[in-house]
């Protein structure tokens, strides 16, 4: 039944002489109750019956000692527990995050944003609970129960049938109710998967929602899976509050079964004495109650081990790009940036295994060092894509990619990618200031690079004019900043890195003609002899480009300079119509 949770005990192992203490602690807070009850027996029979006021008094005095014993050694063993509690918690944060860090961009296809957020929280913190628990009752119950089964055996054998008969009725009652419960419990968790998908993607585009005026209709989204959650959680709920009034209606009515069965023989004298039956029903309660136990804190085990599934779920996945081991760095500053695509496929893969129709299909194209090439094409015509090969966000389906004759999957992936720096399509920034931002790809790089590379991304001027200057602060996601200032800052960033072939990805989309003409012409003077390959869709950011390389539907339909598309390529001549024709055309060459 539990699989995934034993395998957080690893984190254990640095720690295995404090978990056998706790566990000793709570052996020895067990034998302090089970002696408190034997010495209840004699209290009764040797001290209260019989009139003897020296054994009720060292009765007293030590049950008062074995109270004492027990409540500090469970004590001890409860702080224990949440020492491990917490411990297990955070290696699996620490762990997961890190393994996060692993993924390629294919992985990140499969697991959402929002269902990676719960598993480094709520799942997390399931399996803290359960391993909380799992510590303070993993000998205590059993334990428990099996030294009262036997003590009663010793002390009131006719009444043993009561404690199989409460034992055989408490574990038919859990069997009944725990699948139940188990099965809410692993719904409740897919629900708020999607409760938190929702939850992120509206917090994510909360402009775009009161831009259209959408508020109404995202939040009865949100209460229609927050309902869908509601129902498994309710169901779960509900069968837990229903274990404890009928566990304690179990025992009441044991105690009173027991009372009368016991309580006739101790009336016909037939062997049975009033103490044997007072620990008789103390002995019944150390049986229900880790039973009682175990039934209110099963549920807390079977959540911890669904949340240990889905977290294992994550650590077990494999990054969908990996290092080959025969993989051997390559020095940036060697790199001349001939760059060659061979009968390159690629296709998405879906989260159960299978793939989506190729996205790139026979691609066969050869860049040049230092070539300036533009990829232009309508959305979903795969640009995106085929530079996104480079880096190795994804692999190729088939064929290959070479850098200087060198297939990119034979190059480490931390230097390929020093190699090939990517401004992407959104340009995100990080909680902090300029400076941070700048230097993210290369901390260590010198201010009188970064401030260059500013320039040459035409963001050196808004970022002086501001009053803190390169300690600006930066918003989360950089939303205190206009769209073409964020994206000028990436590409600050990018360049920041000194990258030998420089990818562009619609990285200027946001930026006027103007300022759009003054970066392009800025950059290959900041990287000097880089190949630089720029992917866009207004065909004013490649039409001065060397060369320029038209795609649809995932296929390279045409490439060559403005003038040799225009003459060859009706495609071309069709978006060149579109977008620069007519008299938007001449005015362009007026304003020239």
């Amino acid at each position: 039944m539990f699989k995934a949770l034993p395998r957080t005990f690893i984190i254990f192992k640095m720690y295995r002489g404090r978990l056998i203490v706790s566990q000793v602690l709570l052996l020895i807070s067990a034998v302090s109750r089970i002696g408190v009850a034997t010495l209840t027996q004699r209290l009764i029979n040797q001290g209260i019956v019989a009139g003897d006021s020296t054994v009720i008094v060292n009765m007293s005095v030590w049950m008062s000692v074995l109270a004492l014993v027990g409540g500090l050694a469970m004590a001890g063993t409860a702080g224990l527990a949440v020492f491990f509690a917490q411990g297990v918690a955070y290696g699996l944060r620490k762990f997961l995050y890190q393994k996060i860090q692993e993924f390629s961009f294919a992985n990140f296809d499969r697991f959402r944003t929002g269902n990676l957020m719960v598993r480094l929280n709520a799942d997390v913190n399931n399996v803290a609970n359960a391993i909380l628990y799992s510590v303070m009752l993993i000998l205590f119950a059993p334990f428990m129960i099996l030294v009262a089964f036997a003590l009663t055996y010793i002390f009131s054998p006719s009444l043993v049938w009561v404690l199989v008969l409460v034992t055989v009725v408490v574990i038919a009652f859990m069997a009944f109710l725990l699948p139940r419960i188990v099965r809410a419990y692993d719904e409740r968790q897919a629900r708020l998967d999607t409760l938190n998908n929702t939850l992120q993607e509206n917090l994510a585009g909360v402009r775009v929602v009161k831009a259209f005026v959408r508020e109404k209709y995202e939040i009865k989204r949100f209460r229609k899976r927050a309902d869908d959650m509601r129902k498994p959680a309710f169901t779960a709920a509900f069968l837990v509050g229903a274990m404890n009034p009928a566990l304690t209606a179990v025992t009441q009515f044991a105690i009173a079964i027991a009372i009368w069965s016991g309580g006739e023989q101790v009336l016909k004298q037939t062997g049975m004495q009033v103490g044997d039956l007072v620990a008789f029903m103390q002995y019944l309660s150390l049986i229900v109650m880790p039973l009682a136990m175990m039934a209110i804190v099963f549920p807390f085990l079977m959540r911890g081990e669904t949340s240990a599934q889905r977290i294992f779920e994550v650590m077990d996945a494999e990054p969908a790009v990996q290092d080959r081991p025969e993989a051997k760095p390559v020095a940036p500053e060697e790199v001349k940036g001939r760059l060659v695509f061979e009968n390159v496929s690629f296709a998405f893969q879906r989260p159960d295994g299978e793939f989506d129709p190729p996205a790139l299909k026979n691609i066969n194209l050869t860049i040049d060092p230092g070539e300036r090439v533009g990829f232009l094409g309508a959305t979903g015509s795969g640009k995106t894509a085929l530079v996104n090969l480079i880096p190795r966000f994804y692999d190729v389906t088939e064929g290959r990619i070479t850098i200087d004759g060198v297939d990119v999957r034979d190059i480490p992936q931390d230097n390929l990618r020093e190699i090939a720096g990517i401004a992407l399509q959104e340009a995100l920034l990080f909680q902090g200031d300029i400076r941070f931002n700048l230097k993210f790809g290369a901390p260590e790089v010198d201010d009188p690079i970064m401030w260059d590379a500013a320039k040459a991304a035409d963001a050196y001027g808004f970022i002086t004019n501001l009053p803190q200057q390169w300690d600006a602060p930066v918003a989360r996601r950089g939303n205190n900043f206009s769209g073409g200032q964020r994206q000028r800052l990436a590409i600050s960033r990018t360049l920041t890195t000194l990258p030998r072939i420089l990818i562009l990805d619609d990285s200027t989309s946001a930026l006027d003609v103007a300022t759009e003409a003054r970066v392009q012409e800025a950059i290959p003077g900041f990287v000097s002899n880089a190949t630089t390959l720029y992917v866009a869709q207004r065909i004013s950011a490649v039409i001065d480009l060397e060369k320029i390389v038209l795609m649809e539907n995932g296929e390279i339909v045409a490439q060559g300079t403005h003038e040799e598309l225009m003459a060859s390529s009706p495609l071309y001549q069709e978006i060149y119509e579109s977008q620069l024709g007519g008299g938007i055309t001449a005015g362009l060459e007026a304003s020239a």
